[in-house]
């Protein structure tokens, strides 16, 4: 399973999005949490089953439509004839198994939903 999220507008640079995705280490040597893992409330974390996608890194200075957006993301060929959404974006989250995410809506991001991917 993949569980898709959208943005259009919110993160300018690559740094702006890793920032708010990626675990982040206390002082102390602790895991923390990122907003995004609290948000969707992540367990099970692999950061390796995440993804980042942004139009502008693919040559596209403007949102596009996800069938675009999302053509180059693991397994796509599997899973992204299932994505119905026209809805523009510049930047997708990608999370695979075996992350866990418990609260998909609580992102303040769009959440495009959970597809399965066929193999």
């Amino acid at each position: 399973m993949v569980h898709v999220f959208l943005s259009r507008g919110r993160f300018s640079l690559q740094e702006d999005i890793r920032d708010y995705i990626d675990q982040r280490w206390s002082e102390n040597g602790d895991a923390e949490p990122s907003a995004f893992m609290g948000e969707a409330g992540i367990t099970e974390f692999s950061p390796m089953c995440i993804e980042v996608i942004r139009a502008q890194d693919m040559g596209h200075p403007a949102p596009v439509p996800p069938a675009v957006l999302l053509r180059e993301a693991s397994y796509a060929d599997q899973w992204l004839s299932q994505v119905e959404s026209a809805e523009l974006a510049d930047a997708a989250i990608c999370v695979f198994a075996p992350n866990i995410v418990t609260n998909p809506h609580g992102t303040s991001l769009r959440y495009l939903g959970q597809f399965a991917i066929r193999g």
